[in-house]
Formats: C-alpha cells, sequence, structure tokens
C-alpha cells in the first residue's frame, strides 16, 4: 500500500517508527479509518456561513470570553456612575466668593478647612434642594463625551431675577407701600440689619438682647397676630415675626477684674449699631461703652470672636464696605476710626468731627469727583454765583492743570464707594470723608436759616448729593455740584418742607427711581415727589405711608429688591419717645 504523503510527513517529523512493514500496514488502515470517519462527521454537523466561520467549541470561547468582558465593563460603569453621582452632588452645592472676595478652593483639604466660611447663599430656592432631589437627574447633566458637569444655570437664572427685579424698581413711576406685619418689642429699637439674602432680619435695641427673625417666614404670615396686639394696627397687619434666636450683647470683661469666680453678673449695652456680614456668618455691634464686639452667627450663635476697644463713649453707627473686609464706626466722642478686619487693627482715624456722630454711608458708584467738588468749593468765593460745577471753562482748565501736575490726583475718580463716605453730626454739620486722607475732604455746615440738629443723612441715588433731615420738619438736598453760594455759606438746592407738626425728620432714605425720597418724621413716614418740587404750592408732592404714628421713627431698610421694607421707632439714645414696635412693608412698584 503506498503512503500518503501526510505519512511522509509523520516520518520526517520522527512521530512514528515500525519495525517492519506489517506494523506499517496496519498503521496505514488505521489511519484511513480515522480519515473516514472524520469525513462522516463533517458532512453530518451543519454547514457554516459562506464567509467562512469557526468551529464552534471556538465560537463558545469567544462568546465567553465576550460575556466576561461585558460584565467587566458594566461593573466599571457602576463604578463611574457612583462617583460621576458623588461628583454631581458635590459640584452641584456652588459655593460663593467668600467674605473677602476670593473664590473658595475646590480641594477635599481646602473645602473642609474652609467649611464655615463657604456656605451656599440662596435666599428662595437653596441649590441644596436640588441635590436632595435626584441624584439621577444630576447624572444626566454631565457630558456623555468628556464626562464633565454641564454648568448649572439656577445660579444665573436666580441673579438674572434679582437684577430684573431692580430694573424694575429704578424705573417705577410710583411706590405703593402697605403695612402686612408686624413685630412687637418690649423695648425702644435702635437699629436694623438685614442678611444679603434677606431671609434673617436682625434688631437691637435698649434691653441688650440681638434679636435674629426669619423674615420669609414673617411676610409669609407663618405666625398670626393675636386680636390685641393688632387692635391699634391697621386691616392690613396681620402678621408677626418668627424669632429664629437672640443673644445677649454683653460687654466683655476681663478675667481679672471679675470679683468672684463662683459668680459672674454679665453686663449688658443696649444695641446702638449694627452690621451686618452678606451671608450671615458674623455681625458687628456697637456697644456703650465705646466698644465693638465681632460676634458670630451661623456657627455657635452670639460667641464673641474678637472685641475692638478704641472709643470712649457710645459707637451709635457702623458701615462695612462693599468687600466687608474693612468698616468704619462712628462714637458719641467725634471720632470715626477705620478698621481693618483682616488684622483687627485701625487704619485711621479721623477726628474733624464737631459732634456726637449720628450716622455713616459710603458712597454709590457713580458719583461726581471729589476732587472736583474740594476744588471748586475753593475756588467759589471768586466765582459767579449762576456758575456750576461743569459749566465754568476756567474750573476745567485747572483741573487740567492739577491733572498734569500731580498724576495722584487720576485716582480720585467716580465710583469710589470704598473710599469716599460721608458722616452726619447732631449739631447739623456733614463731613466727607476719603479713607486715604485722615481729614475731611469737604464740611457743610447747616445754613443759618436751619436749627443745627441732624440725626440721618444719606446719599442719593447718583451719589451726587446728599439728603439731610432736620428738627424743623424740613428735609435739605444738597448739590455737590455747588455745595456754597459766592459767600461761602451753605446752599441747599432742594428744601421739602412738611407740617410743622410733623416733628423733627429723624430718617432719609432715596428710593432707586431717583425721583422719590423716603421721610420719617415723629407722626408718619412719608413719600416725597420730587418732580412735584417746583408746583409745591398747587398740590401736595407727598404720600403718607400707613403704619407708623406718634413716635420717634429709628431706622428703615429696604431688600435689595426693593419689594420689601421694614421699619423700627426708638430714639436711638437721644430725646423723644418711642412706639417699640417694628413693621414689615410690601412694596408694590407702580
Amino acid at each position: 500500500m503506498a503512503i500518503s504523503n501526510q505519512d511522509d510527513d509523520l516520518f520526517k517529523n520522527g512521530d512514528i517508527q515500525l519495525d517492519d512493514e506489517e506494523e506499517l500496514e496496519e498503521e496505514e488502515e488505521e489511519l484511513e479509518e480515522e480519515e473516514l470517519d472524520q469525513l462522516e462527521k463533517e458532512n453530518e454537523e451543519p454547514q457554516e456561513d459562506e464567509g467562512g466561520g469557526e468551529p464552534e467549541e471556538e465560537e463558545e470561547g469567544e462568546e465567553e470570553e465576550e460575556e466576561e468582558d461585558n460584565d467587566n465593563e458594566e461593573e466599571d460603569n457602576e463604578d463611574e456612575e457612583e462617583n460621576v453621582d458623588i461628583e454631581d452632588a458635590e459640584s452641584d452645592i456652588q459655593r460663593p466668593p467668600d467674605v473677602y472676595g476670593t473664590q473658595a478652593n475646590e480641594g477635599n483639604e481646602d473645602s473642609h478647612n474652609n467649611a464655615n466660611v463657604n456656605q451656599p447663599d440662596k435666599p428662595i430656592s437653596s441649590i441644596l434642594e436640588k441635590t436632595n432631589s435626584s441624584i439621577s437627574e444630576t447624572h444626566k447633566e454631565r457630558s456623555p463625551r468628556e464626562g464633565s458637569p454641564i454648568l448649572n444655570d439656577n445660579e444665573s437664572k436666580l441673579s438674572n431675577f434679582y437684577n430684573n427685579l431692580n430694573i424694575k424698581s429704578k424705573l417705577a413711576e410710583s411706590y405703593n407701600i402697605t403695612p402686612t406685619a408686624l413685630i412687637p418689642y418690649s423695648s425702644q429699637i435702635y437699629t436694623l440689619a438685614l442678611s444679603g439674602d434677606s431671609k434673617y432680619l436682625y434688631t437691637g435695641g435698649d434691653d441688650g438682647y440681638i434679636r435674629k427673625y426669619d423674615f420669609f417666614a414673617s411676610v409669609d404670615g407663618v405666625l398670626q397676630l393675636t386680636a390685641a396686639q393688632k387692635h391699634s394696627m391697621i386691616d392690613s397687619v396681620t402678621s408677626g415675626g418668627v424669632l429664629s434666636g437672640y443673644w445677649e450683647n454683653e460687654i466683655p470683661v476681663k478675667k481679672s477684674e471679675i470679683s468672684s469666680k463662683d459668680h459672674y453678673d454679665m453686663q449688658l449695652s443696649p444695641v446702638y449699631s449694627l452690621a451686618i456680614e452678606n451671608r450671615s456668618l458674623w455681625l458687628l455691634s456697637g456697644l456703650s461703652n465705646g466698644g465693638i464686639n465681632l460676634q458670630s452667627i451661623r456657627h455657635n450663635e452670639g460667641q464673641i470672636i474678637h472685641h475692638f476697644k478704641s472709643h470712649k463713649d457710645t459707637v451709635s453707627t457702623l458701615a462695612l464696605n462693599q468687600a466687608q473686609d474693612r468698616f468704619v464706626s462712628g462714637s458719641w466722642d467725634k471720632l470715626i476710626n477705620f478698621y481693618d478686619l483682616n488684622s483687627g487693627h485701625i487704619l485711621r482715624s479721623f477726628d474733624g468731627a464737631t459732634g456726637q456722630v449720628t450716622s455713616l454711608e459710603y458712597r454709590p458708584v457713580g458719583g461726581l469727583d471729589i476732587e472736583q467738588i474740594v476744588q471748586h468749593s475753593r475756588s467759589n468765593e471768586e466765582d459767579d454765583d449762576m456758575d456750576s460745577l461743569f459749566g465754568d471753562d476756567e474750573a476745567q482748565e485747572n483741573k487740567k492743570e492739577n491733572a498734569v501736575k500731580n498724576d495722584s490726583t487720576s485716582t480720585m475718580i467716580a465710583g469710589l464707594d470704598s473710599n469716599i463716605f460721608h458722616s452726619s453730626s447732631i449739631d447739623g454739620t456733614i463731613n466727607i470723608w476719603d479713607s486715604r486722607m485722615s481729614q475731611q475732604a469737604l464740611r457743610i455746615k447747616p445754613p443759618k436759616s436751619t436749627p443745627p440738629f441732624s440725626v440721618s443723612s444719606s446719599w442719593s441715588v447718583d451719589g451726587d448729593s446728599i439728603i439731610i433731615g432736620r428738627r424743623n420738619s424740613t428735609v435739605e438736598e444738597i448739590s455737590l455740584k455747588m455745595p456754597l453760594n459766592s459767600s461761602g455759606e451753605t446752599k441747599a438746592s432742594k428744601i421739602l418742607k412738611f407740617p410743622s407738626v410733623s416733628g423733627a425728620v429723624t430718617v432719609v432714605k432715596p428710593l432707586p427711581n431717583g425721583h422719590h425720597i423716603l421721610c420719617g418724621s415723629y407722626d408718619n413716614i412719608r413719600i416725597y415727589d420730587t418732580r412735584l418740587y417746583n408746583e409745591a404750592h398747587k398740590k401736595t408732592p407727598f404720600l403718607i405711608i400707613p403704619g407708623h404714628h406718634g413716635g420717634v421713627l429709628s431706622d428703615v431698610l429696604f431688600d435689595p429688591t426693593y419689594r420689601y421694607m421694614v421699619s423700627a421707632s426708638g430714639n436711638r439714645g437721644f430725646q423723644g419717645t418711642s412706639t417699640e414696635t417694628c413693621l414689615v412693608y410690601d412694596v408694590e412698584i407702580e
């Protein structure tokens, strides 16, 4: 029998060794039988696809490998989804800039260290509600290709909503203000403060306690007044203030001054002034002994973190700058101090006030250049009384010459709200200060026909005028374009007159449209329309706001959107009686 090529290969490979020819023939027969059996099996098996398939065993092996790969991929995807969900929940909590305007670190260690500072600041709808709603929804907000989170526009929408409200308030023709809530008090109220998100209202008064109210709950009518509480109020006042906390305005005492170690008598001071950080992390409160307490609010409520001791008498007013890293304080000792909150030191002291300091306020952005005002007031004696600050050609030429000689004046441009502020004194004098100079930039004395009195003053909306409340039932508006006449005396551009029985004007606030001024007197709160100033002899140029009546008004404030107003009654340590009430008003823009 002939030997096949396959057998030749077997011989060549040395796989089969034969001793004789018989064994070789037997081997050939066995091989032929095996080949026939293999051909029969192949004919019985189903034919593969025309493209040429692999054997079934190899296909099963590949299918098992594919199933294992799919299982591994699913496990990896589940791990990635869990990591993505955790990152989404963390990324949804957008932290605002810290107290000094820098963005908080996003690292785990830095965010843990700054947990007390970086708190979400949302007035009505919190971002935490979104993270708690559904983790799957947050996963949908991620880019499937890159895995990075898509920017959440909730913050921008809320910011745009507030901006639209502010624009509407500036374009308003008139304001309809109606009281809706009453906060009964047991003492005179000296000061008010509202957090930046309008969530909390803080009050301080003669009893020495700082009270914290939930402003949203108070406005929404969560707590209703009793019949006895709203008996003397108008029908629209039905809600009461929702108190969420209170603490003492304590005067710190050294341990060496404590007589007994077992017993400590806390010394309380009336709350004459308050200044609140925008996110309600801390506040500043003025004391009767000349000290200022820096107290924590959100964490360890009411704990004194630092005590500033520089004044010798009552700290009557406080004002934070725009960055909230510095503040100014005014006192009855006729001294104004400028503090740095980073170091706790006094950067500068201003001692040019001629009486007890009653109010302080930073200048709004967009006003005139203070250097121009000072130059014009000094050269006003040689100029014509009819000339204005912008219409005098000689003043413009002098301005150009001074700008060439001294480049430092170029830094004093319009909008320096963090450096320029004004103060009012009880004797009626107004001083304009620059925090970079120890002396006042401009002093405005009361006119000859005006009694020496002022407990409230405010900048106009554009920062080009100062509005001053007087004791003779009048409000003076002094334009910084021409504050003095030819003889060097104060010249009021407008004098708003009220009935003589209305009493001293203790609160003045300009409204954002620039045409209305809110004036608070002993009898009522009025809104004066300055567009009717020249027609005051023909028709009444003001409207009376119902609610407050028969007491000295200590403070009035608006929320940032000018949808709500709050008023308080108290004499702030001066003369006068109080109604011991705090009213919340609803402002309708028309």
